[in-house]
C-alpha cells in the first residue's frame, strides 16, 4: 500500500514538472536578428544558414517554443543558453544555395501546428500569418578561380622558357 502512495505522489510531481516547461505565448515580438551564411565553397560541402535572434516578447513570455519555415521546409528553433536567444540553421548543396535574399518565417507553437495541418491537407499555406520573419541576404558561395593556380604557374613557366628560348635563337643568329 506504501508503494501505491509513492506512486501517486511521483506522478503529481511529474506532473507538476512537465506543466511548468509548457511553452508561453509570445504578444508583439520585438527581434534583434544576426546571420551568417557560407562564402567559401573551396573549404566546405555544403552552404551553411545561421540565424540567431534575441526576442523580447510585450507581454514578458520567456519559455517560447519557435519553429522556422524556410522555402515550405521546417526546422526546429533551439533556445540559447542566455534568456531570449533563439538559433535556427539549415544547410543545402551549394548548387542550390542561388544568391539573394531567403524569408525565415518564424512560427510560435500554435501557429505551427496550424500550419502542419494546412500542409497535410494540402491547403493554402500563404495565408497562415508567422509570428515574424527575419530576411537572410546570401551573396553565394565563391567557388574558386575560373584557372587553378598550377595552371597558370605552367602556363607562365612555358612562356618564360618560349621567350627565353627565342632570345637564345635571335642572340645565335
Amino acid at each position: 500500500m506504501a508503494g501505491a502512495g509513492w506512486g501517486l505522489a511521483g506522478l503529481l510531481s511529474l506532473l507538476l514538472v512537465l506543466g511548468g516547461t509548457r511553452a508561453e505565448t509570445c504578444t508583439e515580438p520585438a527581434i534583434s536578428p544576426s546571420y551568417y551564411t557560407t562564402s567559401d565553397a573551396v573549404i566546405s560541402s555544403e552552404t551553411v544558414f545561421v540565424v540567431e535572434i534575441s526576442l523580447t516578447c510585450k507581454n514578458g513570455a520567456q519559455n517560447v517554443a519557435l519553429y522556422a519555415d524556410v522555402n515550405g521546409k521546417q526546422f526546429p528553433v533551439t533556445r540559447g543558453q542566455d534568456v531570449g536567444r533563439y538559433q535556427v540553421s539549415w544547410s543545402m548543396e551549394h548548387k542550390l544555395a542561388r544568391s539573394g535574399t531567403y524569408e525565415v518565417k518564424f512560427f510560435d507553437e500554435e501557429s505551427y501546428s496550424v500550419l502542419r495541418k494546412a500542409q497535410r491537407n494540402n491547403e493554402d499555406v500563404s495565408e497562415i500569418k508567422p509570428l515574424f520573419t527575419v530576411n537572410v541576404d546570401h551573396r553565394g558561395a565563391w567557388s574558386g578561380p575560373w584557372v587553378s593556380t598550377e595552371v597558370l604557374a605552367a602556363l607562365i613557366g612555358l612562356l618564360v622558357y618560349y621567350m627565353a628560348f627565342s632570345a637564345k635563337s635571335n642572340i645565335q643568329a
